[in-house]
């Protein structure tokens, strides 16, 4: 079909060119709209049974990710693989596993991430770099989301150290793991020497605007850790230039929550960053995020809440957070239980400040993030002492 017939009045060519190439998002009932004509249209050449093959298979599981159907994709990617290994097709066994992972990571799916990921790092097409790097860098990104912060480590180290720098967009992300990963686990000084011999550096080489955005990203969020806030603002505004809703409206909700959330950590509770906060909130009310995603801006307008002096409701919004604590990676709730501790401790409360500083202490503790744990226990011992 052509574009023009495709669109049959209701769509204009270059509308249907924008659905194809991602750069615009569909309007409501224009998906199914499509898919109607073009079932119509398959039915009417002729074509049936191609639910089978592992290409309408793989098709579909990328369609499902585009429509963020991140269970649906995975499971598609699943059965497009197993398809795939019956055909004797190894590269689309391995690409359909490595979207089912990346899918199963992006649910917070951790355990069943790693499994997968596992797999892809050990199979013989692995002997390539790129792939082993991909491969490596997906076990770095799951297993710093169970709160294990030694393993991602080596396996991001792994990823950096398996791909030339040369390597473009996957040497930029093994690093960009490594660094999140170093961060978290209070190597600072570390991570901060990896942003600065590879990391930008490298945004200088002609990477698109997404990946220098992302990168930029990670280096803001190692120097606000590191106490260097001007250095961390300057990246995180360079890094919103390019970042935009119009390209992929999801990662700029990410990235406007995680920006809030360094800006906070930082004592920067300005109009600036409570525009972060409310861009995340509306772009996340239309996307839909899963699991920490999802409680991410409470927690964060939470804490501008207390550094705003509205303790009461600050420990409100926290706590309803803090219910769901379950949800979040071991380091996330150490951050959230420090922050319930010092707003109750604001309301004259401080035997429940102190507990929830000691379950902040335990949870950085089980992370691997030993300066955080310190910090929470030092933070306690001086409340105990009034």
């Amino acid at each position: 079909m052509t574009q023009a017939q495709l669109g049959s009045g209701t769509f204009r060519p270059r509308e249907i060119s924008l659905l194809e190439t991602g750069l615009r998002e569909p309007v409501s009932g224009a998906i199914q709209l499509l898919s109607e004509r073009l079932t119509s249209r398959s039915t009417l050449d002729g074509h049936r049974g191609v639910e089978a093959t592992p290409l309408f298979l793989e098709l579909s599981a990328r369609q499902a990710e585009d429509e963020r159907d991140y269970a649906a994709a995975s499971a598609l990617a699943g059965t497009a693989a197993e398809a795939a290994l019956a055909a004797g097709d190894p590269h689309t066994w391995w690409g359909m596993t490595y979207l089912a992972a990346r899918c199963l990571c992006t649910l917070h799916a951790y355990r069943e991430c790693i499994g997968k990921a596992s797999l892809l790092s050990s199979h013989p097409l692995a002997a390539d770099p790129g792939l082993h790097a991909q491969a490596e860098t997906l076990l770095a990104t799951a297993y710093q989301g169970t709160g294990e912060l030694d393993r991602a480590i080596a396996h991001a180290r792994t990823a950096v150290e398996g791909v030339p720098a040369t390597g473009g967009a996957v040497f930029l992300e093994a690093c960009e793991a490594l660094v999140s990963a170093l961060a978290e686990a209070g190597r600072l000084d570390e991570a901060w020497s990896y942003c600065r011999t590879f990391v930008l550096p490298l945004l200088e080489t002609g990477v698109d605007r997404q990946t220098k955005g992302k990168a930029l990203w990670a280096a803001g969020n190692v120097a606000f850790r590191r106490g260097d806030v001007y250095t961390g603002l300057l990246h995180h505004r360079a890094a919103a230039a390019l970042l935009q809703p119009g390209t992929d409206v999801e990662l700029w909700a990410r990235f406007n929550s995680a920006t809030a959330a360094m800006r906070l950590a930082a004592g920067i509770h300005d109009d600036e960053t409570l525009a972060c906060i409310e861009h995340a909130e509306a772009a996340m009310s239309v996307v839909g995020l899963y699991g920490p995603e999802r409680l991410e801006p409470a927690h964060s307008r939470g804490l501008w809440l207390d550094l705003n002096g509205e303790h009461l409701r600050a420990v409100g919004m926290l706590s309803d957070v803090y219910a769901h604590r379950d949800e979040l990676s071991p380091q996330d709730s150490g951050e959230l239980a420090l922050h319930l501790g010092l707003a109750l401790a604001h309301t004259g409360r401080p035997d429940a400040g102190s507990a929830c500083l000691v379950d902040s202490e335990q949870s950085f503790r089980s992370a691997g993030a030993r300066d955080r744990a310190a910090h929470a226990a030092a933070l306690a011992h001086e409340l105990a002492a009034g």
